[in-house]
């Protein structure tokens, strides 16, 4: 049996659209849902369905917001021992071997773009530091401004009225003593 997912909010084609071509498809049963960035409607639809069901959808992108989504729905579409057809990507076809090695291959290359950007990041993370560049955000005390913080606390002012005084937290001004060093 091939059940048919039309999902409302499809930028891409219209709700009519999705339902025709479901129907010519064979889908005798349409479920109508809404498309979300974590596919949570998809997700409880496929949820709902028993083992063996082909479910069927026009065209991914009107499920599914990124590679790693599309792999998760995959994953909770096998784990229900069911099968996901998408009419306009063939490539989308779990019941066929090669739409499932398809799918396996974009998982792998997924991950090998992941490891590749964090490879990026860190070798770039290391040469900015090497260079002198502090990492994070900026500090919204100068090195002056600082010391007089340090030498108010020093004179006795309390934490409240430093911080009112440069505009900040109560929370910043006791880190910010914590680092500072202590004079003996």
């Amino acid at each position: 049996m091939m059940i048919g997912y039309v999902s409302a909010d499809c930028p891409f084609v219209s709700r009519d659209e999705q339902k025709k071509l479901l129907e010519e498809s064979g889908c005798r049963v349409i479920f109508n849902g809404s498309f979300s960035k974590t596919g949570s409607c998809f997700l409880q639809f496929v949820a709902r369905q028993k083992a063996g069901v082909r479910i069927a959808v026009v065209q991914m992108d009107c499920i599914v917001s990124g590679w790693r989504h599309l792999r998760d729905i995959v994953m909770q579409v096998q784990n229900r021992h069911c099968t996901l057809v998408s009419l306009k990507e063939p490539w989308i076809n779990t019941s066929a071997g090669r739409g499932a090695l398809m799918l396996e291959m974009l998982g792998g290359l997924e991950e090998l773009e992941k490891r590749f950007i964090h490879q990026r990041m860190s070798s770039g993370r290391h040469k900015a530091i090497s260079a002198g560049c502090r990492m994070g955000r900026p500090s919204k005390l100068t090195q002056q401004q600082l010391e007089a913080v340090a030498q108010a606390r020093a004179k006795g002012h309390t934490l409240r009225e430093i911080a009112q005084e440069y505009d900040v937290s109560i929370s910043m001004i006791s880190r910010l003593l914590k680092k500072l060093p202590r004079k003996s």
